[in-house]
């Protein structure tokens, strides 16, 4: 079974969640294959942040970055299908070498050389939806790109043989979008390596503990993607109540240009009490998480919510909006708290919570803890997403394809 995967992230280049899922779906489908498949995977991927051009990972994996051209900041959707082009040249030219059973992509972004691939070489095709324009929109298309993102997602929807999404809300959501069947959609969560999280550094944290709590500052921590779907602005709005109960309260916000948020934290007042961190290391990221008192994600659009399922693995406390797939990963009072979307409100009553009991915060990072490391165990994931590569390549072998 040979699989072709195309996808426009790949370590060392990861930006979001979609990355991250295919940099350790990837090995794990290695892990696989090394005990009881005779699986090989090819990924074709772009070099935007560097890597070898050819890299054999192990005896089942081989992945090629290629150089495709920089995104137009003005045109970013036709500098994207321009980049297709590269990609698919690519893997035209691994085609002549060997034949695929099957191709599986990852979002809109690598679509145009999918659906190419598909119809030129009459092999089905396995798209992964991760996340949609409309719902990083709340519902809505915002412009020319806007609406030519959606029509591709669209046409990667009506190619595919079978649609991977990561949580019943986007399974809803591909549904209600794309106008696609139920039988077409598969639902298979996204995974956490609990394994790096979970490594204690007492030094690191420590002197992360020195420079952020001093005195013994009560620790909030946000990390991620700094846009508006990711609600940091709901947190920096919620600091002035919290403040007023809970003064020695600091908010540590991570994730490259945090600091266009310092205006708001200024206008709100508390400037002092909310520090942009910037770009951090995954160890300090891991590391932080296991040394804050809550973790606080409050999306107003959220696929799926890996951050907080890293987070409940780390040992964190969560709080997070009841959104999306977040609300089928975090049970209010059971294994985190949820909170109403768009409401800072909410947020500061959930902290509230958190501190004046810690001994249920504590019942609850015990359950998340345990949640993770048994039902979103990358060897699963990996053990699904085989199966439905069986199923498609089966049912192919069963159909004419003129």
């Amino acid at each position: 079974m040979r699989i072709l995967m195309l996808s426009w992230e790949f370590p060392p280049y990861v930006v979001g969640g979609m990355g991250k899922h295919v940099a350790e779906l990837v090995p794990a489908l290695a892990a696989l294959a090394g005990t009881d498949t005779d699986l090989q995977v090819d990924v074709v991927s772009t070099r935007y942040e560097g890597g070898e051009r050819e890299e054999q990972l192990d005896d089942h994996v081989t992945v090629y970055r290629v150089d495709t051209p920089s995104l137009d900041p003005i045109d970013m959707f036709n500098s994207v299908v321009a980049a297709n082009e590269v990609l698919k040249e690519q893997a035209l030219a691994l085609g002549e070498q060997h034949a695929y059973d099957l191709i599986h992509i990852h979002d809109w972004l690598v679509g145009e050389a999918g659906v190419a691939l598909k119809l030129g070489w009459k092999v089905p095709l396995l798209t992964t939806i991760h996340a949609t324009e409309r719902g990083r929109h709340q519902g809505y298309l915002t412009g020319q790109t806007s609406h030519q993102i959606h029509r591709t997602e669209w046409k990667i929807c009506y190619e595919a043989w079978k649609i991977i999404v990561c949580s019943q809300y986007m399974a809803s959501e591909v549904q209600d979008f794309f106008h696609v069947p139920s039988s077409k959609i598969v639902v298979i969560p996204n995974g956490v390596d609990v394994t790096p999280l979970q490594r204690k550094d007492n030094a690191l944290a420590q002197r992360l503990l020195a420079r952020y709590a001093p005195t013994g500052e009560r620790l909030l921590f946000f990390v991620g993607r700094m846009v508006h779907e990711k609600g940091v602005h709901l947190i920096i709005q919620a600091m002035p109540k919290i403040l007023e109960k809970y003064p020695s309260v600091r908010l540590l916000v991570a994730g490259k240009n945090g600091e266009k948020y310092q205006p708001l934290a200024s206008e709100h007042g508390v400037a002092d009490r909310v520090e942009f961190l910037g770009y951090i290391t995954d160890a300090e990221r891991n590391t932080l998480y296991q040394i804050v008192d809550a973790a606080i994600f409050p999306s107003l659009y959220e696929p799926f919510g890996i951050v907080a399922l890293e987070a409940m693995a780390a040992g964190a406390n969560v709080i997070v909006s009841d959104v999306g797939g977040l609300r089928e990963v975090v049970e209010n009072g059971q294994n985190g708290l949820t909170v109403l979307p768009n409401d800072p409100d909410s947020i500061v009553w959930a902290v509230d919570q958190l501190f004046k009991d810690p001994v249920s915060a504590q019942r609850r990072c015990d359950l998340a803890r345990r949640q993770v490391e048994t039902l979103y165990n990358w060897h699963v994931i990996a053990r699904h997403t085989l199966d439905v590569y069986r199923q498609i390549i089966e049912e192919r072998a069963n159909v004419y394809w003129p």
